[in-house]
């Protein structure tokens, strides 16, 4: 059976239509996760209840809910109080739509690999919003996570090598990390790294394998060195950076790796 949609094959049309299909979904379900996400920090039970106003409380009707449309025609406030409505919201739905059309449009095709990262996305977003604004990782998040990973590998083309890679990299990456961070902190005698970001860490190393995984590490390292520096504050939300690094790795990786491996090798 093939599971594989070709991109780009004869018609162009279907091809657009289906990216401007990805954008959508990416918008929508940028706009539940933040929710979710929000709902779970405060202790709130995500699966029962309807979205409401922050302010007011009021309940919102399907129509205050369009993704990026609804924040527009209502100008970025509540319909009912006249709150003003974080533009972030919608800045993550258009983030999540472009990341969403982007990914299909780099692998050219729809195929179980590209559908385990859409569904990645989502969560990492979800999860770094809560890290950002809590300073907590949900093990809500990384269960889903490790239970994504356990689904999808099974239509891997490889599913042996897939899941032996996968798992190689969180106990040399990971374990690594985890060492260090115990050094650390009975050199420094405070917490260096949170356990919260080693275990997201090893979810991640699952999805990227052994090289992939380490050019996350890397890019990780330094996309955290840059929100520190622009954020100033004394405790960094350090899986956001890890969340980026591991899309750009899962996308782009391939290429970045064989970049690197071309240009030390002549």
């Amino acid at each position: 059976m093939n599971l594989v949609y070709p991109l780009f094959a004869d018609n162009m049309f279907a091809t657009i239509y289906l990216l401007v299909i990805a954008f959508c979904f990416g918008a929508v379900f940028a706009s539940f996760i933040t929710c979710t996400a929000c709902r779970v920090v405060i202790g709130e039970d995500w699966t029962k209840g309807h979205s409401h106003c922050d302010s007011c409380k009021h309940e919102l009707s399907m129509l205050d809910l369009i993704p990026i449309v609804s924040w527009l025609a209502l100008k970025g406030k509540c319909r009912y109080c006249g709150a003003k409505v974080p533009a972030r919201d919608v800045i993550f739905e258009i983030v999540l739509g472009l990341a969403f059309a982007g990914t299909l449009a780099f692998n050219l095709a729809v195929d179980p690999v590209v559908i385990q990262t859409l569904v990645l996305e989502v969560l990492l977003l979800g999860l770094s919003l809560a890290d950002y604004d809590n300073h907590i990782i949900p093990d809500g998040f990384l269960l889903a996570m490790l239970i994504v990973w356990i689904i999808f590998v099974g239509f891997m083309p490889d599913t042996q090598g897939y899941a032996l890679d996968g798992i190689i990299a969180v106990v040399v990456i990971a374990g690594i990390m985890l060492l260090i961070t115990l050094i650390l902190n009975k050199v420094l005698k405070k917490q260096s790294i949170g356990m919260g970001d080693i275990k997201l860490f090893a979810c991640c190393m699952l999805f990227t394998g052994l090289y992939r995984g380490v050019l996350t590490l890397f890019l990780a390292s330094m996309i955290g060195l840059l929100i520190a520096a622009i954020g100033r504050k004394k405790k960094i939300a350090f899986a956001p950076a890890i969340s980026i690094a591991t899309i750009i790795s899962l996308v782009f990786g391939g290429t970045l790796i064989n970049m690197y491996f071309g240009l030390i090798g002549g």
